[in-house]
């Protein structure tokens, strides 16, 4: 019983190697036929066609430097239908993209209508068998260059709002002018180059700046947008400028430090005059001050004022007024006239070891209210000059003004504002 069972166990067995063994054979033999499958299936070459590959254009740079060459306009070309020849997975692999149809235009000779040859770069072990077209004609022209002033374009629009009494005076472009190169055809159908600059949101109350784009136009005004025209820059800083206009009244002003305005009788030839310029500058100006000196007069007395040599730089006239008059009539006040004696005279300065020898008097107008006048102790009024601040005469006398002085504090009196020159000579101490 005992030996049945153990032949029985090792029949079983020697059944399961055999089936193994049939499995393996059986593997090898699939894997071999797949393997002679795909030797065959892949080893044949086949054709399949791309359409739509791109034909672009190469070698524009080495046609302006190496012959002064470049093209005219844009160039258009349609696409065209490659065939390629290849492994199968290969070529199932690609796409129109994967291939570059060129046309390389430094290969051009002379300027005018040129028919090119278009090459077609495939991938590393797909062979173009052929191609739609082959040869494109393209336009080349002389390349030059011209240097363009730049004018400003203001776009004003609608959507700006102009502060009352502003108005434009002029655009200025920085850079005032671009280099622009480009086919010879082109360049000559350019009128100019201009900075379109918009307005779009400002609140005009001064000079305005900012940067617009350059552009060029033809005669007619139309933009010419061509990709083989450069300009040396593609924007410009722009200052527009604007002026204001403003009425100025004239005031007369006294500055002796005697009198008000309102304590004479003024007789003016203007009462306001219309100027413009700078808003920033006619901001600080309210008003057209004359400036007289009060104590040069010694009664009525007429003054004439140009009014251009009044205003600020960049600030102009526009009222066709050149001069004013003003006559001043002084209220009734007494002139008294003195003269201060020689002996009166003092030098300060004097250089050390000099003595002074003055040749002549002095004549004052003393002017105010009578009852002031005759409160003045007229022997206490003096006369001084500065040596440091003499003129030398012909011969070797000496000059200086004087100054006057009454002596005391008096209210509404003042000296009559002329030349006090005093003359004299200066000697050695004996």
């Amino acid at each position: 019983m005992k030996n049945k069972e153990e032949s029985k166990v090792k029949q079983n067995k020697n059944i399961s190697n055999t089936q193994k063994a049939a499995l393996i054979v059986l593997s090898f033999l699939g894997a071999f036929m797949l393997w002679i499958y795909a030797i065959g299936y892949d080893s044949t070459l086949f054709e399949r066609t791309f359409d739509g590959v791109e034909v672009v254009i190469e070698g524009e740079s080495a046609l302006a430097e190496n012959k002064g060459y470049t093209l005219a306009r844009e160039q258009e070309f349609s696409s065209i239908t490659v065939v390629a020849k290849g492994k199968r997975s290969e070529l199932n692999a690609l796409n129109s993209s994967d291939f570059r149809a060129v046309i390389d235009v430094s290969q051009s000779q002379s300027a005018g209508t040129q028919t090119l040859n278009i090459v077609v770069y495939s991938p590393n072990g797909i062979e173009v068998v052929s191609q739609s077209s082959t040869t494109a004609t393209v336009y080349v022209d002389e390349f030059t260059q011209r240097d363009e002033m730049l004018s400003v374009s203001v776009d004003t629009g609608d959507g700006y709002v102009m502060s009352e009494g502003i108005s434009f005076v002029n655009s200025v472009a920085n850079p005032l002018s671009v280099i622009v190169s480009g086919p010879a055809s082109v360049l000559d159908s350019v009128e100019g180059a201009y900075v379109k600059f918009n307005l779009d949101g400002y609140e005009i109350s001064d000079n305005i700046y900012g940067y617009g784009v350059i552009e060029l136009r033809d005669k007619s005004g139309k933009v010419i947008d061509n990709p083989y025209v450069t300009v040396s820059e593609s924007t410009a800083y722009v200052t527009v400028t604007v002026t204001k206009q403003k009425t100025l009244p004239v005031r007369v002003m006294f500055n002796g430090g005697m009198f008000d305005a309102d304590d004479v009788t003024l007789e003016v030839s203007a009462e306001s005059i219309m100027v413009s310029g700078s808003p920033n500058v006619l901001s600080g100006i309210d008003e057209l001050v004359l400036s007289i000196d009060e104590t040069a007069i010694d009664g009525n007395k007429e003054f004439e004022f140009n009014v251009g040599s009044m205003l600020p730089s960049g600030i102009t006239n526009d009222s066709g007024i050149s001069k004013i008059d003003v006559r001043v009539t002084m209220p009734k006040l007494a002139v008294r006239t003195y003269n201060i004696k020689s002996e009166k005279i003092n030098v300060l300065n004097l250089p050390e070891g000099e003595q002074c020898k003055i040749n002549n008097d002095l004549q004052i107008k003393i002017i105010g209210a009578r009852e002031a006048i005759d409160e003045i102790d007229f022997e206490a009024i003096t006369a001084t000059v500065d040596f440091d601040r003499v003129t030398v005469e012909a011969g070797g006398s000496y000059s200086a003004n004087a100054s006057i002085s009454l002596g005391g504090e008096y209210a509404l009196v003042y000296i009559l504002n002329e030349d006090h020159t005093v003359k004299f000579e200066i000697t050695e101490n004996e």
